[in-house]
Order: structure tokens, then sequence, then C-alpha cells
């Protein structure tokens, strides 16, 4: 056989190994997208249950200043009272 064919019969084989290499990577990319759109999709719904999380948090923290003031307007107004009967 001629060297020239050789070497372009060789260069042909490896041509075609890298276009299947290449191939078989884009094959895989469809999965992966799919796999990156799924993780993001849960993300999401994480973020939107802890943003449902802080939301009933900070209700229950006003609720909590509410108690307080309350608490502390009963016993300055005891203490006023205790004043006044001195």
């Amino acid at each position: 056989m001629e060297p020239e064919l050789e070497i372009f019969r060789d260069n042909v084989d490896s041509w075609i190994k890298q276009i299947r290499r290449e191939f078989s990577e884009f094959s895989e990319l469809p999965e992966a997208v799919n796999e990156n759109a799924d993780n993001i999709q849960h993300n999401y719904e994480l973020i939107y249950e802890l943003k449902d999380q802080v939301e009933e948090l900070k209700q229950e923290i006003n609720a909590l200043k509410l108690i307080q003031i309350i608490s502390l307007k009963q016993k300055m107004g005891q203490k006023a009272e205790e004043q006044t009967q001195e």
C-alpha cells in the first residue's frame, strides 16, 4: 500500500473515532440538562417552602412582640398603682 494512502486511512480512522467520541459526549448532554432542570425546579420548591416558613416566623415574632408589649404595660400599670397607694 502506498504510504500516502495508508496515512490518509489512518487519518480517516482517527477522524471517525473523534467524531464518535464527540457525538457520544453530545448525546449525554440532554440527560445532564434534564437532571440540572430537575435540580433547579427542586431548589425553587425548597426556596418557596423556606419563604413560607420565614413568613410564619415573622408572624410569630410579631405576636411575641405584642405579648411582650402588653405584659410590660400591665407591669408598668401595676407599679404605678403601687406607687399611688404608698
